[in-house]
């Protein structure tokens, strides 16, 4: 294979749907290769914004897996907790699905939510912070 031939299998393959070309004449060995095209369909897009800075002070609790969060148990149903309600350690305060198995995420102290840092069926990354929860004091 001469230059002129490899940069016509090289513009042929380009302009080509085909993802690898191997080819072997006598001696010579041409092998191509092209990353694989982007799947849009497949690409999720957050269905809310990012999660913001978080502005207050309090115990974050914290996503354990990535996935979809709900803050709400089904979507007719009212969100698990708001800002101002008080929590329990243990209590569910939201949902993470991930490959198609529900999550529940338990509050780690007792408090008042503060702060909710994601919104209803939002994208997260594990150990991104959910919510923040001001503890109560055992005074």
């Amino acid at each position: 294979m001469d230059e002129k031939m490899i940069a016509a299998l090289f513009a042929q393959f380009e302009q080509s749907s085909a993802l690898e070309l191997d080819l072997a004449i006598g001696n010579d060995h041409l092998h191509l290769k092209k990353p694989a095209p982007l799947d849009r369909a497949a690409v999720a897009e957050p269905a809310g914004p990012t999660s913001p800075p978080a502005t207050g002070t309090g115990t974050p609790v914290l996503a354990p897996l990535v996935g979809i969060a709900y803050l709400r148990p089904a979507p007719e149903e009212p969100v698990f907790k708001q800002v101002g309600d008080h929590v329990t350690a243990g209590e569910v305060v939201c949902v993470i699905e991930s490959m198609k198995m529900m999550n529940e995420v338990k509050s780690p102290v007792s408090g008042v939510v503060s702060e909710i840092l994601i919104a209803n069926e939002s994208l997260v990354e594990y150990h991104q912070d959910l919510l923040l929860i001001t503890e109560e004091t055992n005074a």
